[in-house]
């Protein structure tokens, strides 16, 4: 059985050596593809120095090149891993027995997370997700996929999706060939990915995690000095902000 991830990165300096090297002793190659990045991502990404990462800088559109990966790739399944996720040991781990061990009939595995927000002490509350898959709606994303000759990828981003041979959303398939997984990963979407890209950083006050709140062990290995400490608190103006704009945020949430 054949796990191949594909990682598809643009401005993510700040998470992507803590991605890859939380997934990597348990998938057998991680496809790194730059597109148009501008920040130390690339240079990051080579620190690493593991023949499983097979990088490569690429040009195209998110669609585009998520079906140029899925031409490249030869393996059972692709596992879907963003710059900005960091699993912890327990649940990479069990979504790799998961896959050598499940049910033929299963060709969706979808993973929970904590949405980051703020600063990595806080997230956002599991109400506020607005994933549906199959029956479930909060913070879940596909995160591994059977690979077969006719899956594709269809649609612009940030609404691109992958496809059966019969043109179904693979998050649209019967609850029956899709299986929820418990393990939560950590998801820094919300936070800043970098130094040159601000676009994504979101303004609210999250819940804190407690105390004795165990975070993925791949923080906590030695690391190159290129690498940022992810360990910032939300400064003082972020706070403001974000006391300003959680009301509405809220608000907006429950209209929609």
């Amino acid at each position: 059985m054949k796990i191949v991830a594909h990682t598809l990165v643009k401005n993510e300096e700040n998470f992507i050596w803590f991605a890859i090297n939380s997934v990597i002793d348990h998938v057998d190659e991680i496809m790194v593809w730059d597109h148009g990045g501008i920040d130390d991502t690339i240079s990051t990404v080579e620190s690493i120095r593991n023949p499983k990462i097979k990088f490569k800088k690429a040009e195209g559109n998110v669609a585009e090149l998520r079906q140029k990966m899925l031409n490249e790739t030869d393996s059972d399944w692709v596992f879907i891993l963003d710059g900005d996720e960091i699993w912890h040991e327990e649940a990479i781990k069990n979504l790799q027995f998961t896959i050598y061990n499940c049910d033929p009939k299963i060709d969706v595995i979808v993973s929970p997370n904590y949405l980051l927000i703020g600063d990595m002490f806080h997230y956002q509350k599991e109400t506020a997700g607005k994933y549906r898959i199959a029956c479930r709606e909060g913070h879940y994303n596909i995160r591994a996929i059977r690979k077969t000759s006719s899956l594709h990828v269809d649609g612009v981003y940030p609404n691109e999706a992958y496809m059966t041979g019969a043109g179904v959303k693979v998050q649209n398939l019967l609850k029956e060939k899709i299986l929820f997984l418990e393990e939560k990963y950590l998801h820094a979407s919300f936070l800043l990915r970098s130094c040159k890209d601000r676009k994504k950083l979101k303004y609210e006050i999250g819940e804190e995690f407690p105390l004795d709140f165990y975070y993925p062990e791949v923080f906590f290995k030695p690391r190159p000095d290129i690498i940022p400490i992810p360990w910032q608190s939300m400064s003082s103006n972020y706070k403001l902000r974000a006391k300003l704009e959680t009301p509405f945020k809220k608000l907006k949430r429950k209209l929609i």
